[in-house]
């Protein structure tokens, strides 16, 4: 994908991979080029049907857009309490007592920003020539722990908090949706990503990769392969978005 807009030409690319421990797939992306919004979804393990919960949320962005035309701003709200019910409903049909679950991030670029709504620790970060900054806020335990702490206040963290939510779509019949905007400059690049990312790598060395790598697409493939060099643990997506002056 690559359109331009006022002073930026943006080039994006995504791609979703298995891994080598899981099963099947449970992450699924989404790109559209005439709307220039960008969005990665991860089914819940631990729930049933994870690929049919992040599919779904995915399938019903798409549905959502139609009725917008290009350029038109997102309501995120209206969007993810559409998908949110969606996914409650098809999980109470599948399994009553546990439903199903999923994260989502959903990003739209517009004039000189990303608009962005979240729900989960599925991630958006923006990489510029020397620094990085992560948009989004995991709905993690690790994060609520951290969150608590005062300045200089240190306390364990169990590795599995990191990896349970306190937040997903379609556990509960309404959604509290996180929403920022974040002012991008002409140069930088932003990589959405599911948590298999993270899992293999720290965003010091994405940051690294990201600056050396001039294709949004060699980009990705990159960053699956090192997930799978580095024993594949779960299913690994990414849409790496290059804003070019």
């Amino acid at each position: 994908m690559s359109t331009s807009v006022s002073s930026f030409s943006i080039r994006a690319f995504g791609q979703t991979d298995q891994g080598l421990m899981r099963s099947e797939n449970e992450d699924s992306y989404f790109v559209s080029e005439p709307h220039q919004l960008f969005a990665v979804a991860d089914g819940l393990g631990g729930l049933p049907e994870g690929s049919v919960a992040s599919g779904l949320a995915t399938e019903v962005i798409n549905e959502y857009l139609a009725g917008l035309a290009p350029g038109d701003a997102v309501d995120f709200g209206s969007m993810f309490e559409r998908v949110n019910l969606r996914v409650f409903e098809k999980g109470r049909s599948i399994s009553a007592d546990m439903g199903i679950g999923t994260t989502l991030t959903v990003a739209q670029f517009r004039q000189d920003r990303f608009h962005i709504g979240h729900v989960g620790d599925t991630g958006l970060v923006v990489f510029g020539k020397d620094s990085w900054r992560q948009v989004t806020r995991d709905h993690t335990m690790a994060q609520d722990m951290l969150d608590r702490l005062r300045p200089g206040e240190h306390a364990y963290i169990p590795e599995y908090f990191s990896h349970t939510l306190t937040r997903c779509i379609g556990q509960l019949a309404s959604i509290k949706v996180d929403t920022y905007e974040d002012i991008i400059v002409p140069g930088e690049r932003a990589l959405l990503f599911s948590d298999g990312v993270t899992k293999t790598m720290e965003m010091d060395e994405i940051h690294e990769k990201i600056l050396a790598t001039d294709s949004p697409k060699d980009l990705v493939n990159e960053i699956i392969e090192t997930a799978n060099y580095r024993g594949g643990p779960d299913n690994v997506t990414a849409i790496a978005v290059y804003f070019d002056e």
